[in-house]
Parts: C-alpha cells; sequence; structure tokens
C-alpha cells in the first residue's frame, strides 16, 4: 500500500470482499453501507472503487455477476489483498475515493 505498509505474516495471502454498497451514501448502516457517511460517497461504481484500490497497491480483482447477499439486486464486488484488518482497509478506500471524485467535480 504505496510503501508504508507490508503484509504481515497475519494477512499474507488473504484477501478482503468489497460491495460499493459499503460506500454508498444513500444506504444506512442496516442496509449495508460499513463507513461513516462523513466518507461515503453517491452511488460509488465497481470501476471508481477498484481505481481507488490500485491507486493505494491493493491489486484489485472485479467480480462482475457476484450478487451481494443483503440485496441480490447489487451486482459487482472488488476483491483486495489484505494489509490491514477489514475495516482500516474500508476507511483508506472510502478515504481516497472521496478524494478522487471530489477532484473530478471540480
Amino acid at each position: 500500500m504505496k510503501g508504508f505498509l507490508s503484509l504481515s505474516r497475519e494477512y499474507r495471502g488473504k484477501r478482503v470482499v468489497i460491495y460499493p454498497v459499503y460506500f454508498d451514501y444513500n444506504r444506512s448502516r442496516k442496509e449495508g453501507r460499513k463507513v461513516p457517511r462523513s466518507l461515503a460517497v453517491q452511488n460509488p461504481s465497481i470501476e471508481e472503487i477498484a481505481a481507488a484500490a490500485r491507486e493505494l497497491g491493493l491489486d484489485p480483482e472485479i467480480s462482475l455477476e457476484v450478487k451481494y447477499s443483503k440485496d441480490p439486486t447489487t451486482k459487482g464486488r472488488v476483491v483486495v489483498n489484505k494489509y490491514i484488518s477489514k475495516q482500516q482497509t474500508l476507511l483508506l478506500l472510502a478515504k481516497t475515493l472521496r478524494e478522487k471524485l471530489k477532484a473530478v467535480k471540480t
């Protein structure tokens, strides 16, 4: 992850599954959002999440046909390398995603 974190033994070979709903501002925590609203974005796409993960050096893999278990109408996920806990990974991705989308709008 940009050279500041090395893969610890605990996480070596492990991956984190990430669904767009985790970052969706329009969803509640109960509906699957996993980051604070202050870091969430409007309708994030798989490609935007993968680009943010790529920027962080997380080696993303996109699966478009996989459905989110809490909402079968939501398709797609990104699987990334696990360097830190899943929650820390999500927060780091959310910050990067938000910055990237802000830069595009301005």
